[in-house]
């Protein structure tokens, strides 16, 4: 009797022992389990009409996903127009906001390594997204930015600022010479320069009146923005010349903040990157195509200049490519040799 009794209580304490060690091991598992803190990142970004702004406004796209596939760990707070579309990139890097979306050709005086949206280079946005995603495009982007303070997540741009507005027809190269023409950013600016025209520099609001006024004479931008923004109300023809070939937009972090989150939160902001980088480059062409159609039920006349026209600007233009290079530092030359392997236009542009 006292025997099984015995082994009655030392079953009785394996069992209690069992269950004891299946419940701290349940505990262990969900403390594993238990998501982190949620963190609140300051995101700055700014209101535009091209595809490269809509997945973070008015469509937080971008904002959603990231806070789904982190399990509502990492979350944006969107602040639109907090500062100027560019002074946002000096922001996150001086850490008053961990995020933000910047054009990149409105700051090639200040990084010019990171504008490759050189004239006539590209001849589609899917060239360019190749010359992204080479491994060596990416370890340099990851070596530049890190330099800086940042890193990027993905490069968010549209398809091209190539459209001349005017009350008259861009035929040829020769239809530049002396026209006032209001450019966007330092590339276009010294491209056109050297195609012939007088590129000026007027504050956005102020674009339309100038026209009306004829304070200049054309206007280089993207189709869609021109449309959206009302151009056609104020001129007569589109001319397409790509003086700026793809148009840019970094999305980029704080390095310090992204370096704090842990490794999978870091992950799943760098795979939603650039997942939204390849939706970007298929909207963009979207929004070329709207574009071309919203051209032709308007009473523009859209002028396509010859294949002979544009190697002619073609090679005016290359002295930009020389200037680009004296600004772009040590890794300039190996940052063009990578675009050289993608490019339509670099047997043009970066013949020797």
């Amino acid at each position: 009797m006292k025997r099984n009794r015995f082994w009655m209580m030392l079953g009785s304490f394996g069992l209690i022992l069992t269950l004891l060690l299946s419940l701290l091991g349940g505990y262990a598992e969900a403390q594993a389990q238990k998501p982190g803190p949620k963190i609140t990142w300051i995101f700055a970004t700014n209101p535009g009409p091209g595809a490269n702004s809509w997945s973070f406004h008015p469509y937080p796209r971008f904002q959603k996903l990231l806070e789904q596939r982190s399990g509502g760990r990492l979350i944006l707070d969107t602040k639109v127009a907090l500062y100027p579309p560019n002074e946002v990139v000096h922001a996150v890097i001086a850490g008053r906001v961990e995020m933000g979306w910047e054009r990149i050709p409105w700051l090639a005086g200040t990084f010019p390594l990171w504008d490759v949206c050189l004239p006539f280079l590209w001849d589609s946005i899917f060239e360019y997204e190749a010359f992204l995603n080479d491994p060596r495009t990416v370890e340099m982007d990851k070596k530049t930015y890190g330099e800086k303070g940042l890193v990027k997540i993905a490069d968010i741009c549209v398809e091209a600022l190539d459209t001349i507005w005017a009350k008259r027809p861009f035929a040829t190269v020769a239809d530049f010479k002396g026209v006032k023409i209001r450019t966007a950013g330092l590339i276009p600016t010294l491209a056109l320069k050297l195609m012939g025209a007088s590129p000026l520099t007027i504050p956005t609001a102020e674009i339309m009146e100038a026209m009306k006024r004829g304070t200049v004479d054309a206007i280089q931008t993207n189709r869609g923005w021109g449309l959206g923004f009302g151009l056609p109300d104020v001129c007569t023809h589109v001319s397409f010349w790509r003086v700026q070939s793809v148009f840019s937009g970094m999305l980029i972090v704080n390095k310090a903040k992204f370096d704090a989150l842990p490794p999978d939160l870091q992950k799943i902001l760098l795979d939603t990157g650039r997942e939204m980088q390849g939706q970007t480059m298929y909207a963009s062409k979207i929004d070329e195509y709207q574009s071309d159609v919203g051209i032709k039920v308007s009473r523009l006349k859209a002028i396509q200049p010859e294949p002979a026209e544009i190697n002619k600007a073609r090679e005016l233009a290359r002295p930009v490519i020389d200037e680009w290079l004296k600004r772009a530092g040590p890794h300039g030359k190996e940052v063009l040799a990578i675009a050289g392997e993608y490019a339509g236009g670099a047997k043009v542009m970066l013949k020797k």
